[in-house]
């Protein structure tokens, strides 16, 4: 999905840490001066911010699918309050479950519209009609827009919204009119060549799940091939797919010899994946490549030893160097380890980059200066978010893709840092944005 090569999880935030918010990674709200809060805008009350977290949850095609947003948003609530707030008031949750469905990603939106002042942390893969967020009336009646801070986007309509600030940012440059223009962060590339095998040739699998999972993964193909690495072949594959479904690639990468293997589908795809390439004596692969999902304790359970030697790239510090980030540390106290995954890190980014441009106006305007149209405006000035330290410097704002990523494999069943070796840390070369060309079906 175009988390694809996340270039993501993009939320820059500056804080100034406190010396009791320093342990938690949080900055503590500044206390407030001059007015009494009052209601300045659509869930802005003189006591509480209303916000919004649409996911795809209770689905029975993917049961719990995106829980991991919706706890990560619930928890950073609890614990932003627990640090005195934002903006003189506490932070309430409204949840909607968005299903996987079109029609429910829509009602969520005019929900939203109508009770809250931003939806925050949206991971809802159907978001295909956002002109009810677009044309969001504020307090006044005036169509100002309903802010959306999303973790994950797959539906360019959303991805080029002018109400929202994805932070994994869309790769596709939508300055293009052709829509054939991206750019993407491919670091890893960078690194295979240099430290594996610079004959890379292979295959690519495609979730092709929805229209927009294909073309979310595509722009990954086209700067991959632009870094010479040969496609093979290329695959789809659906996250309800089974192991035996991957015996027709486990063949086509025998008969090709093939160096590379690149999984773009969810945990369970790329753990049938390694599975059948075991049961098969695949030995040629020399990098086994999964999108972010990988980064799940699903597959490590679902592949057992087979999920070794996998490669995952991360535009966030992991969840294992919470020691070394006091961000990471406070999304795992807050949410529980249990229920800490990657969504969910992603969904917590997205708060602080709602924090981070409420704190801005704050300090601007005052209290009551907290209206949908600042937020809007203000967010657009973010082009260095780094989320207290959790990603690399990204564009939110300006809706660049960062070139910021690190990378980890899995040894002897466990997430290990094998790029750069320094914990908390990103390669950040400008040369990691390639320029690539491509079409997208439709």
């Amino acid at each position: 999905m175009r988390s694809t090569r996340r270039a993501a999880l993009v939320v820059g935030m500056a804080a100034a840490l406190v010396t009791a918010a320093a342990s938690s990674g949080f900055a503590s709200a500044p206390r407030a001066t001059g007015p009494a809060p009052k209601a300045t805008d659509i869930g802005v009350t003189a006591t509480t911010i209303h916000i919004a977290i649409i996911a795809d949850v209770n689905t029975p095609l993917a049961p719990g699918l995106f829980k991991g947003s919706e706890d990560a948003i619930e928890a950073y609530a609890r614990y932003i309050n627990a640090h005195g707030g934002l903006a003189g008031r506490k932070v309430a949750v409204d949840f909607y479950d968005s299903q996987l469905s079109a029609d429910e990603s829509r009602n969520a939106l005019i929900q939203a519209c109508a009770k809250d002042f931003a939806t925050v942390g949206t991971t809802a893969l159907f978001m295909n009609n956002v002109t009810d967020a677009i044309n969001c009336k504020d307090i006044n009646g005036k169509p100002t827009g309903l802010p959306d801070v999303p973790e994950l986007t797959t539906e360019p309509v959303q991805q080029n919204s002018p109400v929202s600030f994805p932070i994994l940012v869309p790769s596709q440059d939508f300055s293009d009119p052709s829509g054939h223009t991206f750019f993407q962060n491919s670091g890893e590339y960078y690194w295979f060549q240099k430290h594996v095998t610079k004959n890379l040739h292979g295959m690519f699998l495609i979730p092709a799940d929805l229209p927009a999972t294909i073309n979310s993964t595509l722009p990954t193909i086209f700067a991959a091939q632009k870094l010479g690495v040969k496609v093979d072949h290329e695959f789809n594959v659906y996250g309800m797919g089974t192991q035996n479904d991957y015996l027709p690639i486990t063949a086509a990468i025998k008969s090709a010899n093939a160096t590379y293997v690149r999984g773009g589908s969810n945990d369970v795809s790329m753990a049938d994946m390694r599975l059948e390439a075991q049961q098969q004596g695949v030995t040629s692969v020399k990098i086994w490549d999964c999108s972010l999902s990988c980064y799940s304790q699903r597959f490590l359970q679902l592949a057992g030893p087979a999920a070794n030697g996998t490669y995952i790239e991360t535009s966030f510090v992991p969840l294992e160097e919470a020691k070394d980030s006091p961000p990471v540390a406070a999304y795992l106290k807050a949410v529980g380890k249990a229920n800490a995954d990657g969504f969910g890190q992603q969904a917590w980014t997205a708060a602080l980059f709602f924090q981070d441009v409420v704190q801005k106006i704050v300090a601007a305007d005052g209290v009551n200066g907290l209206t949908r149209a600042n937020f809007l405006a203000t967010a657009k000035t973010e082009h260095n978010f780094t989320a207290q330290g959790m990603i690399g410097p990204e564009d939110v704002g300006g809706h660049k893709q960062g070139p910021c990523f690190a990378l980890l494999q899995v040894r002897n069943d466990k997430f290990v840092r094998v790029y750069p070796s320094k914990p908390a840390t990103f390669d950040c070369n400008p040369k990691n944005i390639v320029e690539a060309h491509g079409t997208l079906p439709g």
